[in-house]
């Protein structure tokens, strides 16, 4: 049985890494609508904990924040009927050269409700990710932030601390 799954775009490339106990599911230049298209089709492994990573493909193209929380929603939705007994972590969207903080932070904000809403947990990747650790393109993670992210994805599913939740199905 896995204990961790983390799924998301292509932030999460090369994250956890070091963890033989975390899945990784990276999907380049997806959006949530199609992230969550991808989660209904799959049959799903049973994981102790489901991290879904929110990136900003989406972000750049929507005006309406509103619209994105709802797809969040049922992205999460879709994780919960097929996880039951998994613990789902929201990962909010990271920070990025071509997006605004003020916007980042409103979906962020709006993504904590939703977490909330629905008893998931919601974490903000920003307050682990130093601007250096951005590459020059100013989107994706060099590899310390890959590393920063990825020990933030281990504490929040208990990777660090070794705990077992009995996740059976």
């Amino acid at each position: 049985m896995l204990s961790a799954w983390l799924f998301g775009d292509s932030l999460v490339r090369n994250v956890g890494t070091d963890h033989s106990d975390m899945k990784v599911e990276c999907f380049p230049g997806i959006k949530t609508e199609q992230l969550h298209r991808v989660m209904e089709r799959r049959e799903l492994a049973c994981a102790e904990t489901l991290i879904i990573h929110v990136g900003t493909n989406g972000l750049r193209s929507s005006r309406n924040l509103d619209f994105i929380m709802g797809e969040v929603y049922e992205l999460v939705s879709t994780a919960k009927k097929k996880l039951p007994k998994s613990k789902i972590v929201l990962s909010g969207v990271l920070r990025r050269r071509d997006v605004s903080w003020r916007r980042i932070g409103g979906l962020n904000d709006r993504l904590a409700w939703v977490a909330d809403a629905m008893g998931l947990t919601f974490v903000d990747p920003n307050s682990w990710i130093e601007e250096w650790d951005i590459r020059g393109d100013g989107v994706h993670l060099n590899g310390r932030g890959q590393r920063h992210l990825g020990s933030l994805y281990t504490r929040v599913s208990g990777l660090d601390a070794g705990r077992s939740t009995g996740c059976t199905q």
